[in-house]
Formats: C-alpha cells, structure tokens, sequence
C-alpha cells in the first residue's frame, strides 16, 4: 500500500507530494494531471521489474523525453525523481516459495533518474541515486489512519534495537556513486556494490531472494500495482483452457476463468459473489461459471429472478463491470494496489453509488485485521461518485482529494520560468492528514469540487 508520494521533474509535476489512504478518490476535470499521476505511479512499477530503464519509459504515453516536465518549447528537465512510503505486508515470500517475516512494514524508497547524451550523441537514461529505509515510528505521521488497537497489527512493534543503516544507500567511493545493499540482519557483513556508471536498471530490480527481505517486500509491492481499465468486449469473452491464465487482466481479460478458480478454491464464494451482486442488481440472483469442456472454454452465467440464463456476451457494460468488481474482492490473489480510472464509465447515474460501496468493499480496513492489505485509488470526473463516496467522509480508511493545474514560477539555470504544475489537494474532513497545506487549500469543500465537476460534464472533453 502506497501511503505518500513525492515527484519532482515528472510530465506535470514539480514539487509535488500527496498522501493516500486505502480508499482514495482523485477528482479532477480533464486535464488536470489525474492520469499523469497514474503514468508516475505504473512507471515506478515497471522500474521495479525491469531490466532496462529505456523499455519501462517506452511502455509509457509518449516519448521518452516527454515523461520529464517541459518547461519551455524543446528544454525539458534533465532529472526526475520519486519518494514513496508504504505500508508493506508483514511477511515477504520469492519465487522459489521461501518466506520470511520483516521486523519493518513502513518502508521508504527514493529514486532519481537522469537523461544524459551518451558517447554516440543518443539521448540515454541513468541512474543517478536510490535509497530504501525503514520508516522510523517518531517520524511516521501517517499512521494516524490505523486505529490504535489495530496498530501493533499493521506496523508490528520492534523488540529490540532500531536500523540504522538504510537497506539500500548510495554513498561516493572512489570518486563514483555506488548503490550499497548490505544483507538484513548481518552486522557487518559483506555489502552488495553497485557502481553507479551510467545504470541502465534499478538496483531494486536486481534482488528476488528473501536474502533481502525488506528490499525484496518493497520491490514486490511495487510490481504488484494494478492498472484496471476494463473493456467491455474484453469482459464478455469466455476464457480460452487453452490460455492457461486465471487472473484478471488489466482490460478485464480472464473474468471467467479467474471465477472458476475463485470456485475451485471455495464453492462457497460463489454464493457470497451471488449475494454481492444481487444487493447491487436485484434483478440477478445467481453467478455461475460453466466449464464447456468440448470448446476449451469457461463461461460466465447470470439468472434472474424469473430463472432466465444469460451468458457474459449479452450482459451490459455496467453489469459486466459491477461482476468484476464482485468478483475481485473474493479473489485471494488479488492484493495489493489497484487504480482505476473513470470507474463510473458504462455505469448507469442510479447505480453509481452501487460503484462507491463496491470500491469501498475492496480497500482495506485497518479495523478489520482479517482483511488482505489492498488499497484503491480512482480517478474521476464524476460529481456523483464523489458525492457517495463523501458519505464517508468520516472514515479514516477514505480520502477524496482534488485535483487542478495551477501555474508556477521555477528557477531554471538562472532563470524565472512560469509553468503549469499539478496541484492536488485534499477536501478537508474530519480525520486530518498530515501533510500540511495552505489556508487556501483548506478552504476547499464539495460543493466547490462539484461545481468545477459539473461544468466539465457540459464542456467540450479533452484528454489528459
């Protein structure tokens, strides 16, 4: 779970920071930097991954030079950089199913990466400094959101000693920047180097083993950030056998074949995700997932109240993505983070606030310690999602921030340069973030946010 960020040198963000909760709602009309946060957000998740820092740009909108904020015709930055804090699981499991349990789960991790022209005159990518720490509690302000009686839980109690040294650092040896990562628990052991020579990859990236516990916990939580942007025709098509998938897909590919396993590991869910979807849609009264074993295929079915069957191909998009929502949170492999961007797409204006309590149901919360650790984080434009999720405006486990671009004066070389920046702020409420902001900014209320919202719903639409 992503509890705070900070970007700077970033498309349109300078300066930036913002928190998180694990149901957060970022309103904003087109144009505003909302999905700019996303492409911050699935671009660190890649960087986690990756092998090679010019694929993870590339697989973002845009050219590569286009990811660092312009500040004027053809003069970008030439550093970008990111901060992140999380609240990561308690234990840490790799690939080859070992498992260890971490003494911390409030990690931060930092990262710059700069654009350089390499010896043949190309424009490169580099590594320039990564850092990952624990989170000391005299420091951690955000954990204000987890109950107290539920704390020890999510941010276990350290028995003895706290870290001092960060489990990755870069310090100057021999005149070059060199990433340090010595191994969780050794005192004075041998420490992993790695010279900071024009890296074409994170260091992050490099480990996979639970050697490294704390480096491996963050850099899972990072890769495992889902991006759903559902496609109806995606979500009506009966999974291919042949596939040999059974996870939902960021377009909502393998809906069926994610339910027959959801059925394999507990026939039981599928009465809970029958109920869930009938207290959303009382028209329909049972999901069902058939295995068409002469086409190689699984197929989702609905009845009705009238016993009336119909198959995932015929089901409207609305319906189709109420399902999936339905679906998800009964799927014990889905944690961790998901964004969502314009959930209230396809979805009729009654049956939005049937969208708010679906998202609400798969976020965490912090009083609830059966709960998996998820965490949602929605884009919209819509006045009415942000009017039923203000319902909770009282719920520490919900945030609905606001989002605009404000201008901004920065120094460059010397020089005064007015740019337009990403402001995103919180509408004010009840359970205080701690981030502080200005009088100004605390001035905002719903009412204002619904209004900028409505004039964009009968404004010409651009795209972000």
């Amino acid at each position: 779970m992503i509890t705070k960020i900070k970007i700077d040198g970033f498309k349109s963000f300078q300066n930036f920071e913002m928190e998180f909760t694990p149901l957060t709602i970022i309103a904003g009309i087109n144009a505003s930097g909302k999905s700019n946060l996303f492409d911050a957000l699935m671009l660190l998740s890649r960087l986690a991954e990756s092998d090679n820092l010019k694929k993870a740009f590339k697989e973002q909108r845009g050219e590569f030079i286009e990811l660092f904020t312009q500040y004027a015709e053809n003069e970008y930055a030439k550093v970008m950089s990111f901060e992140i804090e999380m609240l990561v699981n308690r234990t840490v499991k790799d690939d080859w199913g070992n498992q260890k349990d971490l003494k911390y789960t409030r990690l931060r991790y930092r990262l710059k990466i700069k654009r350089f022209t390499n010896d043949i005159g190309i424009e490169d990518l580099a590594v320039m400094e990564e850092h990952l720490e624990n989170l000391k509690h005299s420091d951690d302000r955000w954990i204000q959101c987890i109950p107290k009686d539920s704390l020890d839980f999510w941010r276990p109690k350290v028995s003895a000693g706290k870290r001092g040294t960060p489990y990755i650092n870069t310090e100057i040896e021999n005149n070059i920047p060199t990433v340090l990562v010595p191994q969780d628990g050794v005192q004075g052991g041998n420490k992993r180097r790695f010279p900071l020579i024009n890296a074409n990859k994170t260091v992050l990236s490099s480990f996979d083993t639970v050697d490294f516990p704390h480096v491996l916990a963050a850099k899972e939580e990072m890769r495992s950030w889902k991006f759903l942007q559902l496609n109806p025709e995606e979500l009506r098509k009966p999974t291919n056998k042949d596939k040999g998938e059974d996870k939902l897909t960021t377009n909502g590919g393998n809906l069926a074949a994610t339910l027959f396993r959801i059925k394999q590991e507990n026939e039981y869910s599928l009465k809970e995700i029958s109920r869930k979807l009938n207290s959303f849609l009382p028209n329909f009264i049972e999901v069902s997932v058939v295995d068409d074993k002469e086409n190689k295929q699984y197929i989702i079915k609905l009845k009705d109240s009238e016993k009336n069957e119909y198959s995932s191909r015929v089901l409207s998009e609305g319906t189709l993505r109420i399902l999936a929502l339905c679906i998800l949170e009964y799927d014990s492999k889905h944690t961790g983070l998901l964004c969502f961007e314009e959930p209230e797409n396809g979805i009729h204006p009654f049956r939005i606030s049937t969208m708010a309590k679906l998202l609400k149901d798969l976020s965490t919360d912090f009083s609830n310690r059966t709960m998996p650790l998820r965490q949602v984080i929605v884009n919209t434009h819509s006045p009415k999602l942000v009017e039923n999720i203000y319902h909770w405006s009282e719920d520490r486990n919900v945030s609905i921030w606001f989002s605009q671009m404000r201008s901004k004066v920065v120094d460059l070389d010397a020089k005064r340069i007015k740019l337009n920046a990403t402001k995103i702020t919180p509408i004010p409420k009840n359970n205080q973030l701690s981030m502080e902001y200005s009088e100004q900014d605390k001035k905002l209320s719903l009412a204002m946010v619904k209004k900028y919202l409505e004039q964009d719903e009968i404004a010409p639409k651009s795209y972000e």
